[in-house]
This record gives structure tokens, C-alpha cells and sequence, in this order.
């Protein structure tokens, strides 16, 4: 990440597609899909959706903006954090499960301070059931060698994140599904992946390895004509968190408390519309988890004349 101050560093840390009519059927009919701007899901049923999902003429699915999960250093442990991407970035997908996986191992975060865990592959194969199943079918050139287990574990965690969030978003499972993930490797169930996991039982996202603040708003490197929104969550256990907007000398131009809504997933959202100078800015967000940590996520942004 380039950076308009300086600041102490952070580590970084082709699939035939599956029934991607079944996919735009339950997009159709998901029962209790919201999908407008103001609606809240994520892999676990909750955060913010900038996007609705259609199908264009030539029957791929439209979803503007897809959620994708990577890994990225936390209070010295690696956790997840989310962006939200644009779906003509996975040209091959046709469906927004698909796109966002295919981006998840494909595509390079906007925020250098994370990465993935996936090796690039072009195509991604993925249905629903009506059950909150999602299948993913991935060629064997996604799964890289050089993970040790913990990594490895992480790396599905990372998926089952990733296409769970992106199937709720686009309104193909209600956020109130107890989905699970089965992936399948070219096609075959049950296979030793990372040379260390065997997948013989579906993934469930877990929330313990997201990462308990981040940044939904602004995008990393986001050029703003003259005022800025500032929007993330924290989770329940976080203290003390609160959002700020500094300048490229270091000095505080803007915050506020970053707990200030409750939602019924047990993070707080916090979100403010600021009128702000053209320039550079670092907009941070930073609490303390219940082991005292200092836990933290950040943005570079420019503000340009209105």
C-alpha cells in the first residue's frame, strides 16, 4: 500500500461451470433476499451489499459488485478481510459464485496488505440447492502445494467465505441460510487437497478467523470528488474502536466512535459522510480485541475538487 504518511508496517500476509441455471432459478426465488444498498449479509449472513444480481442477454449473470475474501495480518495472526470487487473483472463466470472465487484466486487485492492462498485458475464450476448447499468445483491447479495445514485450512476457510457471501449477496441464498460448501476437484468428491486436507465433510464458514475490524468504504486507492464515506464494521469482543481520517502530514482531519450501530450479528456498522479538502488521506479504523491486541485496517484515498 502506498501511504501518504508514514506508518508502522503491517505483514501481508479451466473448471467446467455447474448448473448455472439452477444458479439464476434460486436467484430468482430466494425467499427474503434483500438486496438493495441498504441491506446487510455475509458469510455468516451479515455485511454490507452494494449490488443486485440480473442476467444479461447472452445469459451471464450481472452482479456490479462481488464480495471476495482474503488473508491479511491481524494483532500477529492471520485473519480474513473482505473487499468488494467489481464481477468484469472474472470475464470467464457466469454466475457471481463462480466470478467471485475466480477472483479470489485470480485477481491481486486492491490493499497490499493482504493476499491469497489460491493459485490462479480460469474457470470455476458452481451450483446451489434450495437445501443452502453450494458446490464448487475447482481444477487441481488451484490448490497450491506449498501451504502448511494451518495455512491450508485457512485457504478453505477463505473460499467458503467467499462464495457464501457472494451467493447471499446476489440474492441466491436467503441470508438466513445455514449454507455449507461442498468443493469438488475436477469434478471428484472427497479429495486430499494442499497435500494435507482432506475435504470428506462440506465447509462451514467460520467467523473466528474474519478479521474483528475492517473497512467497507472507502476502496483502497479510491478517488473521491469531494467528500468521502466512511463505512465498516467491528465485532462483538472489540473495545474502544473508533474510525479516523488523517492527512498526509499525520494530522487528524476527522472520527468518531466506530461502534456506534449494533446489528443482529453481533458487530457493530459505523458509517459517516464527510465533506473533506482535496488531497491525500489515510482513513483508519482501530480497536482492542478482548486479549488487549491492537487490531486495525486502513486506506489510502484522494479527495479531488467537487
Amino acid at each position: 500500500m502506498s501511504t501518504a504518511r508514514s506508518r508502522p508496517a503491517r505483514g501481508v500476509l479451466p473448471a467446467l461451470a455447474l448448473s448455472a441455471v439452477a444458479v439464476l432459478a434460486l436467484g430468482a426465488c430466494a425467499p427474503g433476499a434483500d438486496t438493495g444498498p441498504g441491506a446487510t449479509v455475509s458469510a455468516t449472513g451479515t455485511a454490507p451489499v452494494s449490488s443486485t444480481a440480473a442476467s444479461t442477454a447472452d445469459g451471464r449473470v450481472a452482479t456490479t459488485r462481488l464480495p471476495v475474501y482474503w488473508v491479511g495480518s491481524a494483532d500477529g495472526e492471520e485473519r480474513l478481510f473482505r473487499e468488494f470487487r467489481d464481477a468484469s473483472e472474472a470475464a470467464a463466470a457466469v454466475d457471481p459464485i463462480s466470478a467471485a472465487a475466480s477472483l479470489m484466486t485470480g485477481a491481486a487485492p486492491e490493499d497490499p496488505d493482504y493476499r491469497t492462498l489460491w493459485s490462479p485458475v480460469e474457470r470455476v464450476g458452481a451450483s446451489t440447492s434450495p437445501g443452502g448447499t453450494i458446490t464448487v468445483d475447482l481444477p487441481s491447479g488451484a490448490f497450491r502445494a506449498d501451504l502448511e495445514e494451518r495455512e491450508a485450512r485457512l485457504a478453505l476457510q477463505q473460499l467458503a467465505h467467499t462464495v457464501t457471501a457472494a451467493a447471499v449477496t446476489a440474492g441466491l441464498l436467503p441470508g438466513s441460510a445455514d449454507a455449507e460448501v461442498v468443493v469438488l476437484v475436477d469434478g471428484r468428491p472427497g479429495q486430499e487437497v494442499f497435500g494435507s486436507v482432506r475435504l470428506d465433510d462440506p465447509l462451514r464458514p467460520d467467523e473466528d478467523v474474519e478479521a474483528q475490524v475492517w473497512l467497507d468504504e472507502p476502496r483502497q486507492d479510491e478517488r473521491s470528488e469531494g467528500s468521502l464515506t466512511v463505512s465498516g464494521r467491528t465485532l462483538d469482543g472489540v473495545r474502544g474502536s473508533r474510525w479516523s481520517v488523517t492527512g498526509p502530514d499525520g494530522e487528524r482531519v476527522s472520527g468518531g466512535p466506530a461502534d456506534a450501530v449494533p446489528r443482529e450479528d453481533g458487530a457493530a456498522g459505523f458509517r459517516a459522510e464527510l465533506d473533506l479538502e482535496p488531497g491525500d488521506y489515510v482513513v483508519t479504523v482501530v480497536g482492542r480485541d478482548a486479549g488487549g491486541g491492537t487490531v486495525r485496517d486502513d486506506k489510502d484515498v484522494q479527495v479531488l475538487p467537487g
